[in-house]
């Protein structure tokens, strides 16, 4: 008896083996199309798996998050104005974010360590108008870990690192718009690059915020070892901006009295009179 089990056990396991040998098969396969694609126009596999979030404002005070375009195909770009290979390739750039028009890709241009003032005159001095968040820091060209300028991403619509390229490209090939279109398709039919998004239901927002004590400190990004942008006192009604989760907690983005900008803890403030 305990024989027969054993045979018929293995017999089990050979039959389950087999039924899921197609579907490691099809998703090895689907894998292995997506990174011959990109090879393709001479995007490599990055080092890293997930693209690393982050918030930050554009040039207009906008804030551009990530994570908001979770369910698209985004292309992210580390650029300067002093930097001549970056401004060879942005005319492509823009021209690929007109080919789809906002359907199913979204361009963003992380400008390194410059002002508003000076990338929006360049942005419109060469008629660009792709999305331009400012990295004043170089904050999140650390979490690339960026090297060197320009260098790509392209990441997926589950937020996933798909390819890389360091170095200037013409974006706006047949053979690149080609490609992308394939990758979005197969992203909107359910494929690699599209499994369901789960979002978190909606939750009131504060009208106002206030400051819990003295001293409080509102920084340049929602990380305690970011650059102070300024000092609250006791409460301070604050005017909340935004609110994420960064460096192990969540963090406000605030308009003070002042006129300051910036992030500070959760913990520090006190919601009050919640929006409907």
């Amino acid at each position: 008896m305990i024989k027969q089990a054993a045979i018929a056990l293995a017999l089990l396991a050979a039959i389950v083996a087999a039924l899921r040998l197609p579907l490691f098969a099809q998703q090895n396969k689907s894998v292995s199309s997506v990174d011959d694609l990109l090879r393709s126009i001479s995007l490599r596999k990055p080092s890293m798996s997930g693209a690393p979030d982050f918030n930050l404002l554009d040039p207009n005070g906008t804030l551009v998050g990530l994570s908001s375009y979770r369910g698209k195909l985004v292309l992210l770009n580390f650029w300067a104005t002093w930097c001549g290979p970056c401004r060879e390739e942005m005319p492509s750039m823009e021209n690929l974010s007109r080919s789809f028009g906002g359907g199913g890709l979204a361009v963003l241009g992380i400008n390194q360590r410059e002002n508003a003032a000076v990338v929006t005159r360049f942005m419109k001095t060469n008629g660009l108008n792709f999305t331009t968040p400012l990295d004043t820091t170089g904050r999140v060209a650390g979490y690339y870990r960026v090297y060197g300028i320009p260098v790509s991403y392209l990441i997926d619509a589950n937020g996933q690192l798909s390819g890389v390229k360091s170095g200037p490209m013409d974006w706006a090939t047949p053979a690149v718009i080609g490609v992308f279109r394939k990758l979005i398709g197969e992203g909107n039919s359910g494929g690699t690059l599209g499994r369901s998004i789960n979002l978190e239901p909606a939750t009131p927002f504060p009208k106002t915020l206030r400051s819990r004590s003295d001293g409080i400190v509102v920084r340049s990004q929602q990380d305690t070892d970011s650059e102070i942008v300024g000092k609250l006192s006791r409460g301070e009604e604050l005017v909340p901006l935004g609110k994420v989760s960064g460096a192990g907690q969540f963090w406000y983005m605030v308009k003070a009295k002042s006129g300051a900008v910036g992030w500070v803890r959760a913990g520090d403030v006190e919601e009050t009179n919640l929006q409907k």
